[in-house]
């Protein structure tokens, strides 16, 4: 008895002892700090899996979009392939016993993104990451600079960051926040000039900041709902396993060798985006922002946005909005008539443009279906009155209809659009009558 639990101790102390020495390894499963619900990554036999999800439910490999980023590691750092010719290295500084991973540029050290373990509470867990004031990381940076060139931390008197950094072998000084956190959008070379970091203030109500610059809220919402409904349409677009232009949204809009990008108040920012696998809303085509408010979308032909499903509900939002270009793409459904009351001309085909798409009749009257290039390809379009767009108008319909008339429920456009079979914008008895008579002239 005394030998077998012996071998039991010393099985549990060699587990132990070996679990000890693989913990900070970054093959496995890892979720993207700011993007838990959306993507994980599975690193595996020096490849990265980028996994997406709507719900924060994730499934295997079979379930992985685009190609898989090509990874090597040496000593600790990771040198990640984001094709386009895009390779970046970044230092891995394991925390927590390897649950969590900091992915640190090598130059500067700044941080450019966590991750954790599938499986460990990053919010609750034990374990608190350090985060050192400026002058235990200027000691730091002292001890571990070999010569000149290396780039030290400036710090206050009272040990906090100074809002601007500079690194003098490069000429680069960027803006920080209170964690010593490079602000994107910040750096610029000395010799444009400094970064008004003392200048930056926060944005005022409604709006958010992103990148150094404040928007508006609601118009950033829309855009994250056009690109929530493309990936929930889950269109076919018969996607090779080697074409990264292929997907909707079109995957290459967050490549960092992207074209696209933003101007803001007359001044074009760099194109390209972050590289993390999911379509962000400044990735979203080409845009025009002034005062924090989006006055230009353009996702038409030659820009390959590559949209589909329904234009949002609430798409009046876009209240400054002059140019909505989003001709070629898949986007499909009923066209909500709020769409009325943007901001634009809409017999301007530079300015206004949903031709080529699957949208469905009716259309709103300010769409011009009399311009002699009109065009939908909206053969799958249902019919109104088949509310449960089983492409059959019979008895079930009318029970679902009878049922949100009766409950009063509360209805998105679409579902609005097709059960309001009289086309009085009210859903009544009227429109059960009509449906039913529909049935019986059929």
């Amino acid at each position: 008895m005394i030998m077998i639990q012996n071998v039991k101790i010393l099985f549990v102390v060699a587990f132990l002892f070996s679990f000890s020495f693989t913990q900070n390894v970054i093959e496995g499963r890892w979720h993207l700090v700011g993007y838990e619900e959306s993507i994980m990554y599975q690193f595996e036999n020096n490849l990265r899996y980028s996994i997406y999800s709507l719900d924060g439910s994730f499934g295997g490999l079979e379930d992985a979009g685009n190609t898989p980023n090509p990874y090597s590691i040496n000593d600790d750092v990771i040198t990640l392939d984001l094709f386009f010719g895009n390779i970046v290295s970044y230092e891995m500084n394991f925390l927590c016993g390897g649950f969590i991973v900091e992915f640190n540029h090598l130059e500067s050290g700044l941080n450019h993104s966590i991750m954790f373990k599938e499986g460990y509470d990053y919010n609750n867990g034990q374990c608190e990451i350090p985060i050192e004031n400026c002058c235990d990381a200027m000691i730091n940076a002292n001890e571990e600079c070999d010569g000149v060139g290396c780039y030290i931390p400036q710090c206050a008197d009272s040990c906090e960051w100074l809002p601007m950094q500079c690194w003098g072998s490069t000429g680069y000084c960027w803006c920080v926040d209170d964690d010593g956190f490079e602000i994107p959008g910040s750096s610029m070379p000395s010799w444009q000039g400094l970064p008004a970091c003392e200048n930056l203030e926060p944005c005022n109500d409604g709006y958010i900041e992103i990148n150094g610059l404040c928007f508006y809220e609601n118009d950033i919402d829309v855009l994250q709902k056009m690109i929530d409904n493309s990936y929930q349409s889950e269109i076919d677009l018969g996607c090779g396993e080697n074409e990264l232009y292929c997907g909707s949204p079109n995957p290459y809009m967050d490549s960092p060798d992207s074209w696209m990008g933003i101007s803001y108040d007359n001044t074009n920012y760099t194109s390209g985006g972050n590289g993390n696998g999911i379509i962000e809303p400044l990735e979203l085509g080409m845009q025009e922002w002034e005062n924090g408010r989006l006055v230009a979308l353009m996702c038409g032909a030659y820009i390959y946005c590559q949209l589909s499903g329904n234009i949002p509900d609430d798409i009046e939002n876009l209240s400054n909005l002059e140019t909505f270009r989003i001709e070629g793409n898949y986007m499909d459904g009923f066209i909500p008539d709020s769409i009325c009351d943007l901001n634009t001309d809409f017999y301007d085909r530079l300015a206004f443009d949903l031709r080529y798409n699957h949208f469905c009749a009716p259309y709103p009257d300010c769409v011009d279906t009399d311009d002699e290039f009109w065009d939908q390809y909206n053969e799958e379009c249902y019919d109104i009155g088949d509310i449960n767009f089983d492409r059959v108008i019979n008895v079930l319909d009318i029970t679902i209809l009878v049922n949100m008339i009766v409950q009063q429920l509360e209805l998105g456009y679409q579902e609005f659009t097709i059960s309001n079979v009289n086309y009085d914008n009210n859903l009544d008895v009227s429109d059960v009558v009509q449906l039913v008579n529909m049935i019986l002239s059929n």
